[in-house]
């Protein structure tokens, strides 16, 4: 409830409103980064009861913690920043939030139109900053009598509507204020309007925007079914899935389909073992020409998001499936090798639900049976190489801590190599384990401030497990632990550079390739947990892996396990697994 009080500064009655409707609008998680010229916007969010105000110390750090908590609870989390390069600071997070339809609200304080062009202090043209980026972008004016504060709340409710649904990701709102922020009196009688009369004495949003379902034609329905129900060899790709009512579907179209599965990391169906068609191997099948021979399907259905899985394109270039339709919630294109031959735009749950209940499948059992005996037998040369490697290798560290990792947690797994290695080796997690991943963009930036954004979303404890290349460059992220209402343990790989670029051409070249792309450093951790108020531990062996990571469970507070490996050796191991495989597919 909004009160005029005829001594309040029109300015921070504006930024009441403003917060008010996001809260009505379920929007109530909240990043703060420091500044003057958002004050108004501080303030009101800040003293909201019903808002969770999250102080940030820098806004790039801070919108990733948004994103975090966007991206676990499937709705929109907003940003506040004052004006200048704190607005510019938002772009990574941005990006990513666009290119993998995470619902965000950017609320940017800017100078007023004056003082633009001048020369005056802090000024950038932050109007359409972030175009190509965002869902949609709006100048809030100056705050004035004139304007009805009405129009103050269909805005925040259309840019809300514009941020999530169908087609989610980022909105800018571009707020300017004029001085004094909060301080005097301008806003006599200004909400004694009859347009805000009713929306005052309610609970509700302004302006409601009930959240479509996106369906298709029922020719287009019947198309597809038609395409299924005739498939013998039929392969399903699952991509990020973004609400556990997607993964529902999924899995009871993946049985009825009966067809082989490989469900990307992101899709939450990777490692929780409830899917009897889920192929954890896939990347490695893809290994040998002569299984690629016998396994070329008729139809591919790829549902959700991108797969992790560099082979998995390659592999659709070289067979081009006769039927290789794509199911998705946005009209954005997914076709990195152009072979789609049909895009359905739709919400996945509905459509998934309608196929089940109108096909019998013809799938050759001999074909799924060909998958699941070469996905065994891949566990099993997997399982036996760890296994049998004396060192702590990156390998082991990504297969054994989906092992070890509680039930009914979470799991953010950075991008580079943890999230490839998590994808290749995992085996079956404990019940409930939730993942996140940034793959979005894909890249190795914000990964712990996203992480600690989804404990507090999903409200579980936390296991993140990324490089040292990707703590170095979220380190001041690292204070959010000891804030985050959530116990959370920080696994930082550190192999002195990045591991991944020996898996690249570029490898070869000796003479530029440390100093240049492996970037090697001598940092150890134990200063950087300290100071950020972490527990810390440290492992060297397999052994003192384990037994770290479950003192850090059972010790409940945030902790940083730093887990030193030899990155050739882990190469070495990567490259003996994979050429043992191919011998046995072969």
């Amino acid at each position: 409830m909004i009160h005029d009080d005829k001594a309040k500064n029109l300015n921070l009655l504006w930024a009441e409103l403003i917060i008010e409707e996001l809260a009505r609008n379920n929007c109530r998680y909240v990043c703060l980064g420091p500044g003057s010229r958002s004050t108004p916007l501080t303030l009101a969010a800040a003293r909201h009861r019903r808002i969770q105000a999250c102080a940030c110390y820098d806004e790039r750090a801070g919108l990733y913690r948004a994103l975090g908590y966007a991206r676990a609870r499937n709705c929109p989390a907003a940003m506040i920043t004052t004006s200048g390069t704190a607005a510019a600071s938002l772009l990574p997070a941005i990006t990513e939030a666009a290119n993998d339809g995470i619902s965000l609200l950017l609320l940017t304080a800017d100078r007023p139109p004056e003082l633009l062009d001048t020369g005056a202090n802090q000024v950038i043209q932050q109007s359409r900053l972030f175009s190509g980026h965002v869902r949609w972008q709006f100048d809030m004016p100056c705050p004035t009598p004139e304007i009805d504060p009405a129009f103050v709340l269909t805005t925040v409710d259309q840019a809300l509507h514009r941020c999530q649904g169908h087609f989610a990701g980022p909105v800018h709102l571009n707020c300017m204020f004029r001085e004094p922020f909060f301080a005097g009196s301008d806003s006599t009688d200004y909400m004694d309007r009859p347009s805000v009369r009713a929306w005052q004495q309610s609970d509700r949003a302004f302006t409601e925007y009930p959240r479509p379902v996106v369906t298709v034609s029922s020719s287009a329905l019947t198309d597809l079914c038609t395409t299924l129900q005739q498939t013998s060899k039929g392969l399903l790709f699952v991509g990020r899935l973004s609400s556990a009512e997607e993964q529902e579907a999924v899995r009871a179209l993946a049985e009825k389909l009966n067809w082989p599965v490989y469900a990307d990391l992101a899709s939450g169906l990777r490692l929780d073992g409830t899917g009897t068609h889920i192929i954890r191997y896939f990347d490695q099948d893809l290994l040998s020409d002569a299984f690629l021979q016998r396994c070329c399907p008729d139809t591919v259905l790829h549902i959700g998001g991108r797969v992790t899985s560099k082979r998995a394109p390659l592999f659709l270039r070289a067979q081009r499936p006769r039927h290789y339709v794509v199911m998705q919630d946005t009209p954005a294109r997914y076709d990195p090798v152009h072979a789609v031959t049909c895009h359905l735009e739709c919400d996945i749950a509905w459509c998934a639900t309608q196929v089940i209940d109108r096909i019998q499948p013809a799938q050759d059992a001999a074909y799924t049976a060909l998958f699941q005996q070469r996905a065994r037998q891949a566990d099993a040369l997997i399982a036996h190489h760890i296994d049998d490697h004396a060192g702590l290798t990156e390998p082991y560290v990504a297969r054994r801590l989906t092992e070890l990792i509680p039930a009914d947690s979470s799991l953010f797994v950075s991008n580079s190599m943890p999230i490839r290695d998590v994808d290749i080796y995992a085996g079956q997690a404990q019940q409930g384990v939730r993942i996140g991943v940034n793959r979005g963009a894909s890249g190795i930036d914000g990964i712990i401030a996203t992480a600690v954004g989804f404990a507090e979303g999903s409200q579980r404890p936390t296991t993140v497990l990324l490089g040292d290349l990707a703590c170095i460059h979220d380190m001041n992220s690292l204070i959010m632990l000891a804030q985050c209402q959530q116990p959370m343990i920080v696994v930082v790989v550190n192999n002195h550079g990045g591991g991944i670029f020996h898996f690249l051409p570029v490898a070869t070249q000796t003479d530029v390739f440390d100093a240049y792309f492996r970037t090697p450093h001598d940092l150890s951790f134990a200063g950087v947990a300290q100071s950020a108020g972490l527990a810390y531990c440290q492992a060297q062996t397999k052994a003192a892996f384990a037994e770290a990571y479950a003192e850090a469970v059972g010790r409940q507070q945030p902790t940083l396990l730093e887990v030193i490996t030899d990155s050739k050796e882990s190469y070495h191991l990567r490259k003996k697994m994979k050429q043992a495989i191919l011998e046995q597919l072969s």
